[in-house]
């Protein structure tokens, strides 16, 4: 049957109509029944034309399905008269032959004319010549019945008739050859598309394995576990060779506190995503995003990409400073600051915790800027933020609020402790000598301080800071001064 090509089940159909007509018409010579005489014909004629519909078939053409039934039903006619009114042999027999010699007109057409299928057209020709013979010597058997019935010929028993004797000697040889040749062009076709599929298969891999190539992510086929296939890429971030990953845990690439949630996306039936840390043969890691996907339905291989973002960590990095810092003094911004100091507030506030904030602002900027020039201002900037993270500890909060203006938040630190760390901070500062050029100057600084109670927001405590600051500017600058109730308010510019 030669499943799946089109064509193969009518010429098996056709084979077996035609040897079961053949059958019958043996028994109607040993019995003489007409009713196995109709049928036999009626199955040999119903042979051919299914045998012819193979071909269409198989050609990818429209099927004439209009052949089996016209020509069965023409000589079941025609069959019947002869038994009924006592018909001519001969020229029933001439009948039989012009339907039979008609029928591969279209399929000799087709055959030797079709150009759109070079790898069988060797078997083409066979077949369509094979059914030339036989369309050619059939057709003249039907002109000697017609002959031998019009000359009314006395009967002549088949085996010594030469019209009878003629499609046995030539035409049912051509029409096996035709079998032959259909069967040789089923082989051919195989071999052909084995051939093309094997072409696409190799054309297939080295496409896929430039893709994997040009890919700047390390791809592997991973099976139960195990590497089966890589790129080169995962040579290089790997540092080892495709030879030596090869059948390796594919584990092996990760450190080890990664491996259960590795696993987990492992076996896992869909698609999914998660950064981890990759490992190099040198021992170093980098940063990668990994990619888990199912190769197909129906295996269990996965496919698995690494991609290096060691660059793109790099620049989130970047960007998160930038979005948080102040670029000058590297100082947290307002923003971040706000968003860290709420969540100390909330932590002092459920359990109960002490927690002062200063604000800081330097003396007489101004003037330097003015005396010195706005460089010599942002270094004394500059050296005022690094000494307030070199005293700060950790857990306590710094930010840079606008020009000289900055807050220290002190987590865990009480009014007491707080002074102590503020002034120990004005006293090294003040001690700093700063050099521009051949001229040096050296800068104050005043702090306000203020002590979280029971109910403060941020808002709250910042302004009782910041008038404890205005307090130590309008008592004379470089102090430190700690808010408390009999403090007076006061909103004057300094």
């Amino acid at each position: 049957m030669s499943r799946p090509y089109s064509g193969p089940g009518f010429w098996m159909a056709g084979s077996w109509s035609l040897i079961g007509g053949i059958m019958l018409f043996i028994g109607f010579i040993l019995t003489g029944s007409p009713i196995l005489n109709v049928l036999g014909n009626a199955g040999q004629l119903a042979g051919e034309a299914l045998f012819l519909l193979g071909i269409f078939r198989f050609m990818g053409r429209p099927l004439p399905w209009w052949i089996v039934p016209l020509s069965v039903s023409l000589i079941v006619l025609f069959n019947i008269h002869y038994w009924m009114f006592s018909g001519n042999s001969d020229f029933l027999m001439g009948v039989y032959s012009t339907i039979a010699g008609l029928l591969p007109i279209q399929a000799i057409w087709l055959l030797l004319r079709e150009k759109s299928d070079p790898a069988t057209r060797p078997a083409r020709l066979l077949v369509g010549i094979s059914l030339l013979i036989y369309s050619g010597v059939t057709l003249v058997r039907g002109v000697l019945g017609y002959h031998d019935w019009w000359q009314g010929s006395p009967y002549v028993n088949p085996y010594e008739s030469f019209s009878y004797l003629l499609p046995y000697n030539f035409a049912i040889p051509a029409l096996v050859m035709g079998f032959i040749g259909v069967t040789l062009m089923t082989m051919q076709r195989i071999l052909a598309n084995s051939q093309l599929h094997a072409e696409q298969a190799r054309s297939n891999a080295m496409r896929f394995e430039r893709l994997l190539g040009a890919s700047t992510s390390a791809v592997m086929i991973v099976k139960t576990g195990l590497i089966q296939d890589a790129n080169k890429r995962l040579e290089e971030l790997s540092g080892l060779s495709r030879k030596r990953l090869s059948q390796q845990p594919v584990l092996t690439l990760f450190p080890s506190q990664s491996h259960e949630l590795i696993q987990d996306h492992l076996s896992r039936p869909q698609a999914s995503q998660l950064d981890v840390d990759a490992l190099h043969a040198s021992g170093q890691h980098f940063p990668a995003e990994i990619s888990i996907a199912p190769l197909s339905d129906e295996s269990d291989d996965l496919v698995l990409e690494i991609r290096d973002v060691t660059h793109r960590k790099a620049l989130e990095e970047q960007l998160l400073l930038l979005a948080t810092q102040d670029s000058l003094t590297s100082a947290l911004n307002r923003r971040a600051f706000n968003a860290q100091a709420q969540l100390e507030l909330k932590r002092a506030d459920r359990y109960k915790r002490p927690l002062s904030l200063a604000v800081l602002d330097l003396d007489h900027f101004k003037r330097i800027n003015d005396e010195y020039g706005h460089l010599a201002g942002d270094q004394a900037l500059q050296q005022f933020a690094d000494l307030c993270r070199t005293l700060m500890r950790q857990g306590d909060i710094f930010s840079r609020f606008g020009g000289e203006e900055f807050v220290l938040l002190l987590a865990e630190t009480d009014a007491a402790a707080s002074i102590l760390l503020l002034e120990r901070l004005r006293e090294e500062f003040s001690a700093l000598v700063m050099h521009q050029g051949t001229e040096s100057f050296g800068l104050q600084v005043s702090a306000g301080v203020a002590s979280w109670r029971p109910g403060d927001t941020l808002d709250s405590l910042f302004k009782r800071a910041d008038q404890a600051l205005y307090r130590a500017k309008s008592s004379g600058r470089n102090r430190v001064v700690l808010w408390t109730e009999d403090l007076h308010k006061g909103t004057a510019d300094v």
